[in-house]
């Protein structure tokens, strides 16, 4: 790997101690904007229509104007990677990055008054080795004070740069070494921070209704392999009394594709920790992204196994 990563930066690639963006942009004043995250697994850029799609619905949802349209969107990120051929790591995993906001504010702080928007489109190498171990061992999650915010305020399907709720949840779960998860304002199962969460009841999946979380492009892909490999899914309101009852629990998110669950609070899973339906979607993912998280760990020689 040699030379600086690039971004796209409205209309230009430049190397990202370059980019310059105004200190009077809306998305840093007032979080006014829009964002994605695609995985790239070795250079694969997994399922970047989906992503694509869902930020022009986030963008038209928040009546922002990115100027440009969807196919042109996808082509400036396949530029911006060819660009980076030789910056990166080979075989290496990123986050791709689609971040638009309203654009540079008014002097009258309108947002009816900025100007065109801001597009920016990055990588960020991710930390492969923390996530192939908790792919082993499972994560740990804890039910936090904070409540996702309802969709009769901020619609939950739509995914925002305004992050407060989900950073304050992050922080709450923190304190005890954990990630969070979020219940709605009615006392159901909402999410964590940045992944969707599922749980295993009698062999079945369930997960909470599109209503109250962010509609995950992940978590449309398990609905997707699990139809392939018989494993019946559903979306249903469900509350803590379930998940004490469940043989298994895992979250799913761009990054991490479906990561188990170890632990929710006190409660443990039924199951081992990956369970047997959890293992079999972690396989599809590896077959369907060709990226096997658990295979990465470093050996104490410091070589991959």
């Amino acid at each position: 790997m040699a030379g600086e990563r690039v971004l796209y930066l409205n209309g230009d690639i430049v190397e990202e101690s370059r980019a310059r963006i105004s200190p009077f942009d809306r998305g840093f004043l007032w979080g006014d904007g829009v964002y994605e995250v695609t995985p790239s697994f070795g250079g694969n850029l997994y399922r970047l229509g989906d992503h694509i799609d869902r930020l022009y619905r986030s963008l038209r949802y928040v009546r922002i104007d990115p100027g440009m349209s969807p196919e042109v969107m996808e082509q400036a990120t396949l530029d911006t990677q060819k660009e980076n051929e030789g910056r990166l790591e080979p075989g290496g995993m990123y986050r791709v990055g689609h971040w638009v906001t309203r654009g540079v504010d008014d002097p009258s702080m309108s947002a009816g008054a900025a100007s065109r928007a801001t597009v920016l489109i990055f990588w960020r190498p991710a930390d492969v080795e923390k996530v192939a171990r908790n792919a082993k061992e499972g994560v740990r999650l804890a039910v936090t004070a904070t409540r996702r915010t309802p969709p009769e305020c901020v619609e939950t399907r739509a995914k925002v740069t305004s992050k407060m709720n989900q950073i304050l949840a992050e922080l709450d779960a923190a304190a005890s070494g954990s990630l969070s998860l979020m219940l709605d304002i009615h006392g159901n199962v909402a999410e964590n921070s940045v992944a969707n969460f599922f749980i295993v009841r009698d062999g079945a999946l369930w997960t909470p209704p599109e209503r109250n979380i962010l509609q995950g492009v992940t978590r449309k892909a398990v609905f997707e392999l699990a139809g392939q490999l018989g494993i019946p899914a559903e979306e249903r309101d469900f509350t803590m009394y379930d998940v004490a009852q469940a043989e298994e629990y895992f979250i799913t998110s761009s990054a991490i594709c479906a990561m188990p669950v170890r632990e929710v609070d006190s409660f443990r899973p039924k199951a081992e920790v990956p369970g047997p339906v959890t293992r079999r979607l972690m396989d599809a993912f590896a077959a369907e992204t060709g990226f096997d998280f658990r295979v990465r760990l470093v050996s104490p020689g410091g070589e991959h196994p």
